[in-house]
C-alpha cells in the first residue's frame, strides 16, 4: 500500500536517492537543465522529500529554497519564505497521484508566488497541471484503487510502504 492509499505490486524507495548527496545531485542537475530558461527565483517542495530536492536544486542553481508544510489538511508556506511576486519551480520526489505537487503549487499561489514549472525525480503516474512538468525518470508501475486491486482479490497481504511504513 502506497502513501497515496493506492495499491501497487511495486514500490520505489525515494530515500535511496535522497540519502546519497552525489546521487541526488545527478537528479538535480537534470532538473536544473530543464528549468534554466524559466528565470526561476525560488524552488519549493513539499516537506520532506520534496524539500530535500528543492534545497539541493536551489543550491545548484544559486537561488533560494523553501518548503510547504501540512497544516489543517492543506499545505502552506510558513517560516517567512518570501515568494511573493517571484517565479517558482515546484518540485517533488515521486509523483504518483500528483496531490502533493498540486497542493504545493496552491501553497505557492496563496503566498503570492508565481509557479512557472514543476519537476519530479520519478514520475509513476499521470498528471495535468497548468504549468509544464518535467521528470528525470518515468516508471510505468500499475497502481490500483483498493476496491479494484487484483492483489487484494488474490488475497495477498499488503505491506504499508512509505508514509508510516517500511
Amino acid at each position: 500500500m502506497l502513501s497515496s492509499g493506492y495499491h501497487s505490486e511495486y514500490y520505489f524507495e525515494k530515500f535511496r536517492i535522497l540519502e546519497d548527496p552525489k546521487l541526488l545531485r545527478k537528479f538535480s542537475e537534470v532538473l536544473a537543465g530543464k528549468f534554466e530558461s524559466y528565470d526561476i527565483e525560488w524552488v519549493v517542495g513539499p516537506f520532506t522529500g520534496g524539500a530535500i530536492l528543492a534545497y539541493d536544486l536551489a543550491s545548484l542553481m544559486g537561488i533560494k529554497a523553501g518548503y510547504a508544510e501540512k497544516m489543517d489538511n492543506r499545505r502552506v508556506l510558513k517560516r517567512g519564505f518570501d515568494v511573493e511576486g517571484r517565479k517558482v519551480a515546484v518540485v517533488d520526489d515521486v509523483l504518483t497521484t500528483g496531490r502533493s505537487i498540486k497542493d504545493t503549487i496552491e501553497a505557492v499561489k496563496n503566498a503570492g508566488g508565481i509557479p512557472v514549472i514543476a519537476g519530479v525525480m520519478v514520475k509513476r503516474g499521470e498528471i495535468s497541471l497548468e504549468i509544464p512538468v518535467y521528470c528525470v525518470i518515468e516508471l510505468e508501475f500499475p497502481v490500483y484503487s483498493p476496491e479494484k486491486c487484483p492483489l487484494c482479490k488474490r488475497g495477498l497481504k499488503l505491506e504499508i510502504r512509505g508514509k508510516g511504513g517500511v
